[in-house]
């Protein structure tokens, strides 16, 4: 059976395509969450890196009789610090490298606090170590894995008996395709 009827379109009605009016310059929408940056995260985080190595600690005995000891701090990281206010590390390094469209830093007092935290880290982990608060070997492994600390070898090649090294003469010769021996070059 055939029906002249026209076959019925299967999925969504199609708009009307009547022009609307629509603004000249379309404003960029923000894509993602808003930051959770705010101003005082750079003192929060001067005054995170300035604590000390070590803390005192009173001491009482049984008898009563008090003694003052110094024991290790809590080693500041930028872990902890993003964690307390509740970002991740990535985050941290974002706003301390974000720019502007013109190239300029987008938050320069966190990228200045950014870097000065670092140095006050690499402070804290030499005095601290030195001071007999971190075992040597976290201070090392700290060093090279969260400092960028490298181990530097130096060597010097010489010849026997700590001689210069005597380089001979080389010799350069150029074989033709056909297997003769052209100009000679002595180097």
């Amino acid at each position: 059976m055939m029906t002249d009827a026209p076959a019925k379109k299967r999925g969504r009605r199609r708009h009307d395509d009547t022009p609307r009016d629509k603004p000249d310059r379309v404003e960029p929408k923000h894509i993602g969450r808003p930051t959770k940056y705010r101003e005082e995260f750079v003192e929060m985080l001067l005054e995170f890196f300035s604590q000390p190595p070590t803390r005192e600690v009173t001491i009482k005995d049984a008898k009563g009789n008090e003694t003052v000891q110094e024991l290790p701090g809590s080693f500041p990281t930028l872990a902890r610090f993003a964690t307390n206010i509740g970002v991740t590390t990535e985050t941290l390094h974002d706003w301390a490298t974000a720019k502007n469209p013109d190239g300029t830093q987008k938050n320069p007092a966190f990228s200045y606090a950014y870097k000065k935290a670092k140095d006050l880290q690499q402070a804290n982990l030499v005095e601290g170590t030195m001071k007999g608060a971190y075992n040597s070997t976290f201070a090392i492994f700290t060093a090279k894995n969260v400092l960028g600390w490298r181990d530097k070898i130096e060597q010097e090649i010489t010849g026997k008996d700590g001689a210069a090294l005597a380089i001979p003469a080389i010799q350069v010769s150029f074989v033709m395709p056909d297997g003769n021996d052209s100009d000679s070059i002595d180097g």
